[in-house]
């Protein structure tokens, strides 16, 4: 296994897992020291009393955030409800700005934030929710990533597309097919590829890279009409 490989394991993992944050959000933050990823876990059941809690022990420098998460609650606009709405923002964006925060101010001597977005962004029938919250991800990262450039803090994010998660695992087979029909590349991605993004963002080879967000979905969105 190569160092890079080995690097974006843990980012993989989390990749992997992260549709399962409902109640906590789970950063995976890299030590300039080489030492394991932290974690820290966020209650966003109640935003105006929540601190993200990182464990700093043993990290003798702060240096990278990565944080996905996400959760979802589809209806159509019309059909959806108010707990069904304040479910998927509490997660995706209230959390998202909670944990990015509270790492910011840990960051004293520049480094980088990588939060997740979705390409869902755009704009999905069944989804305003969730649309709402990653758009607002977008807006965010543009946002710190203009304050938070003056201390040497990046601050970019990532739009996946269909990626194999366990929230994409619960989706029918026919609707996995046609989804995979409509991607110019013909498949699936795999969290490994969306771990590799992360580390690049998260290096020094993009280190003139700020408040950008990188669609990873296979070229899906080609044609589309930016945000």
């Amino acid at each position: 296994m190569s160092q890079a490989q080995r690097t974006c394991a843990p980012i993989a993992a989390a990749a992997k897992t992260a549709s399962a944050a409902a109640e906590a959000i789970n950063p995976a933050t890299q030590p300039s020291n080489g030492r394991q990823p932290s974690e820290a876990r966020t209650n966003t059941a109640s935003p105006a009393r929540s601190t993200s809690t990182p464990n700093w022990r043993n990290i003798e420098r702060l240096h990278v955030l990565a944080h996905f998460a996400g959760i979802t609650r589809d209806a159509l606009a019309s059909k959806m409800t108010l707990e069904q709405w304040d479910a998927v923002i509490r997660v995706n964006l209230t959390g998202t700005f909670i944990v990015a925060q509270a790492f910011a101010r840990a960051m004293e001597d520049g480094g980088a934030i990588v939060l997740t977005s979705s390409r869902s962004y755009l704009g999905n029938i069944g989804q305003a929710n969730y649309a709402a919250s990653k758009g607002g991800v977008v807006s965010l990262t543009r946002t710190l990533a203009l304050e938070l450039g003056k201390r040497g803090i990046r601050v970019n994010a990532l739009a996946p597309g269909f990626i194999e998660t366990p929230m994409t695992d619960a989706i029918p087979d026919r609707v996995r097919e046609k989804a995979a029909a409509s991607i110019p590349l013909g498949r699936i991605g795999q969290p490994e590829e969306v771990a590799a993004v992360t580390l690049f963002l998260a290096s020094d080879d993009a280190s003139y890279i700020t408040g950008q967000t990188l669609m990873i979905d296979g070229g899906r969105t080609i044609g589309l009409a930016s945000a």
